[in-house]
This record gives structure tokens, sequence and C-alpha cells, in this order.
């Protein structure tokens, strides 16, 4: 299982435009989504429109390094965006949804160029993101296209 060094985390998340100001507190309370250059700028973004963006490969690394609310909000959008821009009607019921957004979410991993089996830390990206977004599926806040 190879490892991802700071060096290719940095270049991944350098793909989205983040904002050096901080924007406001989002729908439903759910805070912007940070990141530290490597030179130690702070920069913002909007967890729906890292979602929205074309390359989701710096949403997908979000999600694995943030697990918290902010991180489920933005597995959320991933999936909801994803799945309406393909024409895929996701389900109501959580066992189904969960299942229908893994699926989604192999499918962004391996488009984006991110190695499902590089590891942060001791796990996984595809476990991290998996287990955020199964989390978030089952939350109160999923609001199916169904």
């Amino acid at each position: 299982m190879a490892t991802l060094d700071e060096h290719k985390l940095q270049r991944i998340l350098s793909r989205f435009p983040w904002r050096r100001r901080k924007p406001r507190v989002g729908p439903m309370g759910i805070p912007p989504i940070g990141m530290r250059t490597r030179d130690g700028e702070q920069l913002w973004a909007d967890p729906g429109e890292l979602a929205a963006f074309e390359d989701p490969g710096p949403a997908l690394l979000c999600i694995a390094l943030n697990g918290d609310r902010t991180g489920r909000a933005l597995a959320r959008s991933l999936v909801e965006h994803h799945a309406r821009a393909r024409g895929v009607d996701l389900p109501v019921r959580v066992p189904e949804v969960t299942t229908a957004g893994i699926r989604l979410l192999d499918e962004l991993l391996g488009e984006c160029g991110l190695q499902s089996g590089a590891a942060i830390g001791p796990h996984e990206i595809r476990e991290l993101v998996a287990a955020t977004w199964a989390i978030a599926a089952a939350g109160p806040e999923i609001t199916p296209t169904a």
C-alpha cells in the first residue's frame, strides 16, 4: 500500500481554485473547508463549490482528510451532484443509497486519478471516503433525488 506524501496531496488539492478569504457558513450551518499550503497560507472552499468542481479529486481528498460534519456534508454534496449529472436516481432507503453512493465514489476515484489503495496514515483513501459517505448517507441530512 503506497502512502500519499505531502507533495502529492498538495498537488491534488491545488487543482481547485481555493479562496484566500474565509467564506461564511453555508446552508445547514456547514462551515467552509480549510487547507493550509506548504508555505503556511490558509485557504478556504465552500463545500458546495468544491463538490461541483469538474475534477472530483480535491473533494475526494478533502472527504478522506475530514471525517467530521463538514466532510460528511461534502460527501453528500459530491454524491448528489455527480448522481444528478449522470442521471442516476439515488434510492430513498439507507442501505441502497449507501451502496449506490459508494459505487459512484469508486467511479470518481478512478476518474480523477487517485489510487484507491493509496494510504493516508494507516488507512486507504477508499476506506476513508467510503466510511465518511456511509455515515453521511445514514444521517438525517441526506436528501435523495428519488
